[in-house]
């Protein structure tokens, strides 16, 4: 019961982050996506079922409260991202960093390639585009802050 109240507070703060701070740490329209972040913190915690399980129920909240665009989207991106970080759980300490966080950021480039790619489907944009300005661009900055969450909060550190 204590997990899950931690889990919601720490969901709560998220959504907070996500609408206070975001916008602030924004350039040139990219932001990190906080909550993606927490799904992803999630998933390597506690593995796929209940990463994709918060990712899916995050998303539908974000779709919900107006953060995402298509309702749904957001938590079909988060519910992919959620699970894809469950495989890393236990492998923390059995890769190397800079491998670690190379499937990190393929997890989170994963996750901006569906939301982009769905969002912008109808869009006049091509794929090339849609990639250069929004997928990588967003996945490398989120990953940098996902990056510095991680060693903060990594049980290693603490």
């Amino acid at each position: 019961m204590n997990k899950i109240l931690v889990l919601i507070g720490f969901s709560l703060l998220a959504v907070l982050i996500q609408v206070t701070v975001g916008p602030w740490l924004s350039i040139a329209d990219i932001r990190p996506d906080f909550i993606l972040i927490l799904v992803m913190l999630v998933g390597i915690k506690y593995g796929r079922v209940p990463g994709e399980t918060y990712g899916f129920v995050f998303g539908m909240i974000v779709d919900f409260i107006g953060i995402g665009s298509f309702l749904g989207l957001s938590a079909l991106a988060k519910t992919f991202a959620g699970f894809l970080a469950g495989f890393l759980k236990g492998r923390r300490t059995r890769l190397n960093s800079f491998t670690f966080y190379l499937f990190s950021g393929l997890i989170i480039f994963i996750h901006y390639a569906i939301f982009y790619l769905i969002n912008f489907h109808s869009a006049d944009h091509s794929i090339q585009f849609t990639a250069v300005r929004y997928i990588i661009p967003d996945a490398v900055y989120t990953l940098v802050i996902f990056i510095i969450f991680d060693y903060l909060f990594s049980p290693d550190n603490v």
